[in-house]
């Protein structure tokens, strides 16, 4: 499996300088159309920093 290295979402707990520091991630379609684009995705692993 690949490492997941790069993160720009500053408001996520997993974030450390601009590092994912997640044990592994989870993506999902943001909508119900066929994705096409990475637009059309989402990280369910998100947690916002406290």
């Amino acid at each position: 499996m690949s490492k997941v290295v790069k993160c720009l979402c500053e408001e996520c707990h997993y974030n450390n300088n601009h590092e994912c520091h997640a044990d592994g991630i989870e993506v999902r379609s943001s909508g119900d159309l066929q994705v096409k684009t990475s637009d059309g995705t989402s990280c369910h692993t998100f947690k916002a920093k406290s």
